[in-house]
């Protein structure tokens, strides 16, 4: 009977480590070390601030594109505009120098009809 009970100690030791490794969970976290832990959230804050200064960079590329684009536009559009207003003050003054000179055809006939009536007065 030693015997016996002596090989069911000897399995149920051996059986023990194996039982109380199968009961650990899978998802057994082995603590992580100060240094460990502030290198890694290092090297994840480096990785991040690369890939924002990457992203920024690529949106300024754009955006200054962009900007010039446009500003191209309101040059060309300002350039039209200038002209077509050139145009129109030229019309305008030609416009006004006709009238002008018109008016003062008439005003000029006015003085010499009234200066010979003032003649005739004077002479008559």
């Amino acid at each position: 009977m030693n015997r016996m009970n002596l090989l069911a100690l000897a399995v149920s030791l051996a059986a023990v480590p194996v039982v109380s490794h199968a009961q650990q969970p899978d998802t057994v976290k082995k603590k992580e070390g100060t240094a460990a832990k502030v290198g890694r959230q290092t090297g994840t804050s480096v990785d991040k601030a690369a890939k924002t200064t990457e992203h920024n960079a690529k949106a300024a590329g754009s955006a200054t594109k962009t900007n010039a684009k446009h500003a191209a536009s309101a040059t060309e559009t300002n350039a039209k505009h200038a002209a077509s207003a050139t145009k129109t003050n030229a019309n305008n003054a030609a416009s006004a120098t006709k009238t002008n000179a018109k008016n003062a055809e008439k005003a000029t006939k006015t003085n010499v009809k009234h200066l010979k009536k003032n003649v005739k007065k004077v002479t008559g």
